[in-house]
C-alpha cells in the first residue's frame, strides 16, 4: 500500500509498505527528520467516507518513554505530515 511522507523529512515522498505496518514501524524506515521538524505534532491524516481525519502523534514523547495509547496501523493512501517548528517549539 502507499503512504504519503511530507514536510521536515529527510526523505518525502511516496512509500510502499506492507498492509498492517504501524506508524512507529513506518517512521523508523523513512530517514528521519529535519532539525526543524515538531517531533510533538506529528500528523496522519486519512480520508474516511465521513471527511478527513487528523491523528495527532507526540513522537517526542514516545521517544523519551512515553506509553504509546494507541500503535496507529496505516491504511493505504494515508498522508503523515511532519510540521516545522514554531519559534518557541
Amino acid at each position: 500500500m502507499s503512504i504519503f511522507l511530507l514536510g521536515e523529512v529527510n526523505s518525502p515522498g511516496t512509500k510502499e509498505v506492507e498492509h498492517g505496518t504501524r506508524i512507529l514501524q513506518f517512521l523508523a524506515e523513512t530517514g528521519g527528520f529535519t532539525k526543524f521538524a515538531a517531533t510533538k505534532r506529528v500528523q496522519i491524516r486519512r480520508h474516511t467516507r465521513s471527511g478527513e481525519r487528523v491523528i495527532t502523534l507526540n513522537y517526542h514523547a514516545l521517544s523519551r518513554g512515553a506509553r504509546m495509547q494507541n500503535d496507529i496501523v496505516l491504511h493505504d493512501g494515508d498522508v503523515v505530515l511532519m510540521p516545522e517548528r514554531r519559534l518557541f517549539e
